[in-house]
């Protein structure tokens, strides 16, 4: 199958409509469903259930898009690296990371991405709860992989790299501490740390929200932490609880703190953000693709790799 092939079949798995496929790749409607039905006869079987309605991958489709989508992003990968070989990459790249696990990932994508690119140099930083997305737009960071969500009308939300179970870091003595069951109800009466009102709402309700689905309230703590070792010490000292993923268990542990999984709240998502009027820039673009290439084997026990995209 030619390339021109796959990235036809694959948009049209992912839209599940001729016409939105189409204007994706600008080509026309007819050239979409000429393509298919000549990949369907060479491989002898048919690809996509369609009505004049209706969409929809068959079982053999199925199979056929999770067998190409990697190799295909492969060869993607490939030709970046080789087009960007070729125009030369230079200058400084500066990338912050949120949290431990972060921190790992970008630094081994430091190093692929200065074995690749001798003449660009790569600066990593740290960024905290307090600055959100601020190293960004003040210029002390060109990209940063940090905990998500991030909606904001001048950044570009890239590649989520890590997506993972929720869980609680609380006070080692607490009720809940090692528990494998708690549910969000069970918040009510909890105090979450307070964060500084540099966090946009949609952050601060999204990780700390003040009520439990069922309408019972969680407090937050009054005075705001500005990283999360100042979190850490509120929680050992039974006065606030945390959320975190599954990095928590493996990086985090300590005899002073415990945790619990919250097995009916949103998974915890940290991605690649950059400044959208960067979108362009092949060093950013580079990073990134480096950063997909390690991140899986470096997440921690019983955290499946996030997939390309949101």
């Amino acid at each position: 199958m030619e390339r021109a092939e796959m990235e036809m079949f694959l948009t049209l798995s992912e839209e599940l409509h001729f016409g939105r496929t189409a204007e994706r790749l600008h080509v026309t409607t007819g050239l979409v469903s000429k393509t298919v039905k000549k990949i369907e006869r060479r491989i002898g079987v048919t690809l996509f259930e369609r009505t004049s309605r209706h969409v929809a991958l068959t079982r053999v489709g199925r199979v056929l898009r999770d067998d190409l989508l990697p190799l295909y992003e492969g060869i993607r990968r490939a030709i970046d690296r080789a087009e960007l070989a070729g125009r030369g990459i230079t200058g400084t790249l500066t990338v912050g990371f949120m949290g431990t696990q972060a921190g790992r990932i970008v630094s081994a994508a430091r190093e692929v991405f200065e074995q690749r690119h001798p003449q660009c140099g790569i600066r990593v930083v740290e960024t905290h709860l307090h600055h959100h997305a601020t190293q960004l737009r003040d210029g002390t960071a060109d990209l940063l992989l940090m905990a998500l969500p991030v909606d904001e009308p001048d950044l570009t939300v890239g590649a989520v790299v890590t997506r993972g179970a929720r869980y609680l870091c609380l006070a080692s003595g607490h009720r809940f501490a090692g528990s494998d069951a708690m549910s969000i109800e069970d918040l009510e009466g909890e105090t979450f740390i307070g964060v500084p009102d540099t966090l946009p709402d949609y952050w601060t309700d999204f990780h700390l929200p003040r009520w439990t689905p069922g309408g019972l309230p969680v407090g937050r703590h009054a005075e705001p932490c500005t990283t999360y070792a100042e979190a850490l010490a509120l929680v050992a000292a039974g006065r606030a609880v945390v959320p975190g993923d599954g990095q928590l268990l493996v990086l985090y542990r300590r005899p002073d703190i415990g945790f619990a999984r919250v097995v009916d709240g949103p998974q915890i998502e940290h991605g690649l953000v950059w400044r959208t009027r960067d979108d362009g820039d092949l060093r950013v673009r580079s990073f990134a693709d480096g950063v997909m290439e390690i991140a899986p084997a470096l997440l921690p026990p019983g955290m499946p790799p996030a997939v390309q995209g949101r």
